[in-house]
Formats: C-alpha cells, sequence, structure tokens
C-alpha cells in the first residue's frame, strides 16, 4: 500500500471516521477518511504548542480557468513547482494574487468573476 503524509487530523467526525487538515495540492481529495485508510505517523517527542507562524501557503503559477460552483468563484490553478495534472480549484476567496487574477480576466473577458 502506499502511503502520504503525515497529515494532522482536524477533526474526529465519528470513532471511524476522521477529518485531515490537506495541503492545497490535495484540493480535489474529501478530507474524511474511514480510519481502515489511514495508518499512525511515527511518534515525535515534541511539544505541541501554539505558534504565530503563517501556514504553509503555496505559490500559483498561473489560471487556467474559472466557474462558478454552488454558487461560488473559483479559479483552476497552476501550482508553481507542480505538473499541470496537479491543477486544482479553488475558491477566489482562498486565491491571494490579485495581479494574476486581473491578468487572467484582462485575457479572458467572458469567463466568470470578470
Amino acid at each position: 500500500s502506499i502511503y502520504i503524509g503525515p497529515f494532522p487530523i482536524e477533526q474526529i467526525i465519528n470513532p471511524v471516521s476522521m477529518k485531515l487538515t490537506l495541503p492545497a495540492w490535495l484540493g480535489r481529495i474529501h478530507p474524511v477518511f474511514h480510519v481502515s485508510l489511514l495508518k499512525p505517523s511515527p511518534h515525535y517527542d515534541v511539544d505541541i504548542e501554539e505558534t504565530n507562524e503563517p501556514k504553509n501557503e503555496y505559490e500559483i503559477n498561473k489560471k487556467l480557468d474559472s466557474r462558478i460552483y454552488r454558487h461560488q468563484r473559483q479559479y483552476l490553478v497552476r501550482w508553481k513547482g507542480y505538473p499541470e495534472s496537479e491543477a486544482s480549484w479553488v475558491k477566489a476567496d482562498h486565491v491571494n494574487a490579485d495581479r494574476l487574477i486581473k491578468k487572467f480576466h484582462d485575457k479572458y473577458p467572458c469567463k466568470p468573476g470578470a
């Protein structure tokens, strides 16, 4: 079996389902998993404490498309350092790239969100 991770458990939905915090490049994957699909990560002796460090952000290489999905504008983005096959749909309010948004809509004025 192939596993990726580790990913932190965000919420215990019920005794057999866990919601994981997944990185943006896994945006197409539903974050709730049955425990049979998970395995414990290696144990590390670290103190868990709140930090003010920013969360990981992924840089957008370019916007490929836009759409309205469930009444929300989304952009299909290609992530810098990742192949186009890893492109994913991201809610507009999760995109911090005003210059790229303007450039995209200047090029495609008929796309949703222009």
